[in-house]
């Protein structure tokens, strides 16, 4: 008799066990499923609009390790409107409007040929990967091509579109 109440009750609590399992694992599948839809939202956001991509910037210019989506929620209203932080989950104090001016003001500061400028390889890479090209050998021009597409997609022209 003792051994079959044993018996039912490790039962009942191994069915227990099972379903607290299946029920945290569901959660933390829709907790990562809703991380992934704000992450994707933000991304679209920042790839679609200059000026939510400059804001953007500007968060990552004052908060080099923080990242939109999780840290911290960039919204727009409506297409006339101006970004703004629409949530701040980061452990670290939120930008107040001066500080995140002064740091668009700074990104405003720097055209697109500017920056791309700085990353280019040098004309001197350039010409001696040409040189090299023309007598048979294209692994140095190869090279130098891959560097120029990185930059002109990090810096892309709007309606731009890299091969």
């Amino acid at each position: 008799m003792l051994h079959d109440e044993i018996v039912t009750l490790a039962l009942v609590l191994m069915f227990v066990l099972i379903i607290g399992y299946i029920y945290f694992s569901v959660q933390s599948a829709r907790t990562a499923r809703e991380n992934l839809r704000r992450v994707t939202a933000q991304h679209m956001l920042i790839h679609a609009d200059d000026r939510a991509r400059n804001f953007c910037l500007a968060v990552h210019q004052l908060h080099p390790m923080l990242h939109a989506g999780v840290d911290y929620t960039i919204k727009q209203d409506s297409p006339g409107q101006a970004p703004y932080l629409a949530e701040w989950d980061a452990p670290t104090p939120k930008p107040n409007a001066e500080q995140l001016d002064a740091a668009l003001s700074q990104i405003a500061g720097k055209d697109l040929a500017t920056l791309r400028r700085a990353e280019y390889p040098s004309v001197g890479e350039q010409l001696d990967a040409a040189y090299k090209a023309r007598q048979g050998d294209n692994s140095a021009q190869l090279q130098v091509d891959a560097k120029i597409k990185a930059v002109k997609e990090k810096y892309q022209k709007p309606g731009e579109s890299t091969p």
